[in-house]
């Protein structure tokens, strides 16, 4: 029934759009997280430890 009511609609191509955006999404985090530094990833693995406050030795800006 829902197929025959998306037959005839214009709607097929956000499949095909959600596809993409999820695809190009998790290759951007895979490529983040491949290419962090070992200090930003030793950091933030400490956050769930740490008790609020922050460290003099952050490099933000």
């Amino acid at each position: 029934m829902i197929r025959e009511l998306l037959a005839g609609s214009l709607y097929g191509w956000i499949g095909t759009i959600s596809l993409l955006l999820f695809f190009t999404a998790f290759v951007a985090i895979t490529l983040r997280t491949m290419f962090a530094s070992k200090k930003k990833m030793d950091d933030q693995a400490d956050i769930p430890l740490s008790d609020g406050e922050r460290s003099d030795d952050d490099d933000r800006n």
